[in-house]
């Protein structure tokens, strides 16, 4: 029997790819330029990345998938927020620095089928067009903190960029009253993200996340501030939710300045540390003879108790806050050399603790009228775009929450308010 031939082995065919992505190539294997991720590196669990194109092929796998709460509709963007992943940004190493001497090119070409969101575009050019314009306090801290250096950081930090964008929202929505529901729905839905991965870099704070870090504790004052009033989404809430979960918001800023300080002071954000309880200047308008009785008439009412549910350590804490706040009057916190008609006014409340909270939440007599007095430290930025109609919504809440015996105390919160609009 004769044997069977041998057949020679032929070697199959290799296409080279100019368009695959480099891990194939160091494989020498057919790459099927599969986007974000190709199969040969899915199957291999490896990274997968594309010269040149990287970040925008990702930006469009993200833009186009069917998760986004922009290709959904309005109403299921409370559904799609419980996610824990979003994917609106290329997920680039945390120690590529926006500014620094291997910052990545941005790309120079996209490939033909890409999709952008165009929800997501235009929230982030209106925030490096418009809204970083409108955040400087002051007009002494050079707009290009927030025109050029915030958005930068923000490609390579995600929870930065929701923030950003959540802002953005904001800032059109006050803009476009008739468009307002879609916006407020849109940063609602990017802060909400922005929050939970804060949390998560916050876990690990480091020179390499300081800067977004900082960055995002002053777009949250932004925020809290600008977000829409209780009146104007439902109608009737619950008085001073919209007030309870500001001050919230700015007690949780408390917590990040002090754990990146040393990182942001040499960096390109440090210009915005100006903005810091250590440069205050004087304020004569709250210096009189009369607003020092005034205040020492408050700390006494204060220091007593109202409430039958109060114990000593509450009596404790709203006799501190009403010092503070005390504090806070008599200094405005500006830049050294800047302008003592735009001052920092939120310090206060960063402060107050816990315990102050749940009283207001349960609206005790002094911690309202405290926050009453608050008011009018605010009403010295009124003319800012994302405080207007913050002062009137809270007075209302508090007036209606205030019994009779005690409306006496809200005359001087708004006589002080009525000569600053007057003024």
């Amino acid at each position: 029997m004769e044997p069977l031939p041998v057949r020679k082995r032929r070697n199959r065919e290799h296409t080279n790819s100019k368009n695959g992505c480099a891990q194939c190539k160091v494989r020498k294997v057919k790459c099927d330029e599969e986007k974000p991720k190709c199969r040969s590196c899915t199957r291999r669990a490896t990274p997968c990345t594309y010269a040149n194109n990287e970040g925008l092929n990702q930006l469009a796998s993200a833009a186009s998938a069917a998760s986004s709460p922009y290709h959904r509709s309005e109403a299921d963007s409370s559904s799609y927020a419980t996610h824990q992943n979003y994917g609106l940004i290329p997920h680039r190493s945390n120690n590529v620095q926006a500014n620094g001497p291997h910052a990545r090119p941005l790309p120079t070409a996209a490939p033909a089928s890409l999709s952008l969101n165009m929800a997501h575009l235009e929230l982030f050019h209106h925030f490096a067009a418009v809204t970083s314009y409108a955040l400087t306090v002051g007009g002494t801290v050079p707009h290009n903190a927030w025109h050029m250096t915030v958005p930068q950081i923000a490609l390579s930090h995600d929870f930065l960029m929701h923030s950003v964008l959540a802002v953005a929202a904001l800032h059109i929505a006050h803009l476009r009253p008739e468009q307002r529901p879609l916006y407020w729905n849109r940063a609602a839905t990017h802060q909400g993200y922005a929050l939970r991965l804060q949390q998560v870099a916050m876990a690990n704070p480091s020179q390499e996340n300081g800067d977004a870090l900082f960055a995002f504790s002053l777009l949250i004052v932004y925020f809290a501030f600008a977000g829409p009033k209780t009146s104007e989404t439902q109608g009737m809430g619950i008085p001073l939710d919209g007030a309870v979960q500001c001050i919230n918001l700015f007690r949780g800023v408390r917590q990040i300045l002090p754990a990146v300080k040393q990182w942001v002071d040499q960096g390109p954000l440090a210009p915005l540390l100006l903005y810091n309880p250590n440069n205050v200047r004087s304020n004569p308008f709250f210096q009189d003879a009369n607003i020092n009785s005034h205040f020492s008439n408050l700390l006494l009412f204060c220091s007593t108790t109202h409430d039958p549910n109060n114990d000593l350590e509450d009596v404790e804490t709203f006799a501190a806050a009403a010092s503070s706040l005390r504090a806070s009057f008599l200094k405005f916190e500006s830049l050294a050399e800047g302008d003592p008609n735009t001052p920092l006014v939120w310090h206060w409340a960063v402060r107050l603790p816990e315990s102050f909270v749940q009283r207001l939440t349960e609206q005790q007599v002094v911690p309202l009228i405290l926050v009453a007095h608050w008011c009018v430290l605010l009403a010295q930025v009124q003319q800012y775009w994302w405080i207007q109609g913050w002062v009137d919504q809270t007075l209302g809440e508090i007036e209606g929450c205030i019994g009779q015996d005690y409306r006496l105390w809200l005359d001087w919160p708004a006589d002080k308010i009525r000569e600053i609009r007057q003024r």
